[in-house]
């Protein structure tokens, strides 16, 4: 086995027969190669992401709100959208940098590696205990974060201004630093993440290819009511939302038979999960009021089905469950 040392005495010597003008010119010119590909590219990157927000803020105002409210004003608004705007430049401009300064210390250590057996062998191994040191220890979880935001920068699974639900949380990504991802939930909290966190998390984005969304409300009938009735007016009442797109009709299903009730999905489209929010919220007291009207019941307590078979039974409490 050679040590470093010996390496570098043994292995390094070719570079000797090498013109030191050409060596010098030729690392240059890949350097700057890879320097003005990678300039192009996250030139590019941060210029899409720029446009998306843009159209995004330009098509729905409340774009970094997870339900809609009219809480900020018209400055708020616009302020708000700057600051969106102006994270993303940050960002890419900080990752620019970065590689910039990566690109120069590969470029600097090409420099000096014909020359490296030269050096004692004592200085290399503490230069490489120091690097290791530094690096694994005292800046693992900067260079961690920093790796991670790079790579979720250029990842299209997660952006600024999609809506996600992440350790049960709903919100909107409100900044993606290059440390941190900041998501702005639907009580307005920030919910911090580490990017390295963040990387590794599993996540429910229900904004990454449109902002359509199929919210459903689930509910309980008796066993003794008109089901067909209840189907009518689970679409019906869905239809008249204001929040329902009108773009499909509303769907009605059975999802299960239990011993005192039969269980149902109600479910219509919505043009963002900030408007499926509400739109849930509204069939719900829709089917509340309709199922009071027409003396539906929801459940039965106690109550032999086989005995009770022709008898009417008073409605019980309804209870609605809307879920993603």
């Amino acid at each position: 086995m050679f040590s470093l040392p010996d390496i570098a005495n043994k292995d390094w010597v070719m570079f000797t027969d090498i013109d030191p003008y050409i060596y010098i010119a030729s690392i240059t010119a890949i350097a700057a190669t890879i320097y003005f590909w990678m300039s192009y590219r996250v030139t590019n990157f941060r210029k899409s992401r720029v446009e998306r927000i843009e159209k995004l803020v330009k098509r729905d105002p409340e774009v970094t709100a997870a339900i809609p409210t009219d809480v900020l004003t018209a400055k708020e608004e616009r302020q708000e959208r700057k600051d969106m705007v102006k994270g993303v430049k940050t960002r890419f401009t900080v990752i620019r940098r970065t590689l910039i300064l990566l690109i120069a210390v590969i470029w600097a250590l090409a420099m000096v590696l014909p020359f490296v057996g030269e050096l004692p062998s004592t200085m290399i191994s503490i230069i490489v205990a120091v690097s290791t040191a530094v690096v694994g220890i005292a800046a693992r979880p900067l260079v961690e974060n920093m790796i991670s935001g790079i790579v979720i920068s250029f990842s299209k699974q997660l952006r600024v201004g999609d809506t996600l639900i992440v350790d049960g949380q709903y919100g909107t990504v409100e900044d993606i630093s290059i440390t941190h991802t900041k998501i702005k939930i639907w009580d307005w909290k920030r919910y911090i993440i580490p990017n390295s966190r963040m990387l590794n998390k599993e996540f429910s984005n229900l904004t990454l290819n449109d902002s359509l969304l199929w919210a459903y409300v689930e509910f309980s009938v008796a066993y003794d009511v008109d089901i067909d009735e209840v189907k009518n007016i689970a679409i019906t009442e869905a239809a008249k939302s204001e929040h329902h797109n009108g773009q499909d009709d509303p769907q009605f299903w059975i999802r299960t038979m239990e011993k005192e009730r039969v269980v149902c999905w109600v479910a219509a489209w919505a043009d963002s999960p900030a408007e499926a929010w509400n739109l849930k919220s509204d069939i719900c007291m829709r089917l509340i009021r309709a199922f009071k009207e027409k003396d539906i019941a929801t459940h039965m307590t106690n109550v032999d089905i086989g005995q009770q078979a022709g008898k009417k039974v008073s409605p019980q409490r309804f209870g609605a469950e809307g879920e993603w």
